[in-house]
């Protein structure tokens, strides 16, 4: 009844309610999308790709893939949103705040994968680095876009400075 509802515009949403539907929704998408792939590759895999590829390529390859399935995400979020509710986004806050939700999801899941720990534990990890930019994005009319882009650089920063040292046998 909700979706229906929904698609029918019958239940009516504040431009600030839309707002943080679109968000929460992302958060809890992407929570979904970029550990599960990270966390199911078993131990001969990763020593197989830690062979064939070094340390740094193995990480620019997690960090692409988290970025780009986030704009991925985000893209077909707007569009839904777009299309049932007449909502969506700034196109640049959609790039860099999906970006901004998923560096540190891939951070948690690389730790967690390393631990040979579950999804639960990624959620418990990866959730407090969300939590800033989550609340940030949902609470602002309109962030200011470079600072989403200095949390950014921020979060990448912590990446590629924290991980390798995690990372290594």
């Amino acid at each position: 009844m909700v979706v229906i509802g929904l698609l029918r515009r019958s239940i009516g949403f504040t431009e600030e309610g839309l707002r943080g539907l679109f968000w929460i929704s992302y958060t809890f998408t992407l929570f979904q999308t970029i550990p599960r792939p990270i966390l199911d590759r078993k131990k001969e895999e990763w020593r197989w790709l830690y062979q064939l590829f070094s340390l740094e390529a193995n990480l620019i390859g997690v960090w692409l893939y988290a970025f780009l399935l986030s704009q991925g995400v985000g893209f077909y979020l707007a569009a839904g949103g777009y299309v049932l509710w007449g909502y969506a986004p700034f196109w640049g806050l959609s790039v860099l705040g999906g970006a901004v939700l998923g560096v540190p999801l891939a951070i948690a899941a690389l730790i967690g994968a390393r631990a040979e720990a579950s999804y639960a534990v990624v959620g418990v990890l990866g959730f407090p680095l969300l939590l800033f930019p989550l609340l940030w994005v949902c609470l602002r009319s309109a962030p200011v876009l470079w600072q989403l882009g200095l949390l950014f650089m921020g979060e990448s920063l912590l990446f590629f400075g924290l991980l390798p040292s995690v990372l290594e046998d």
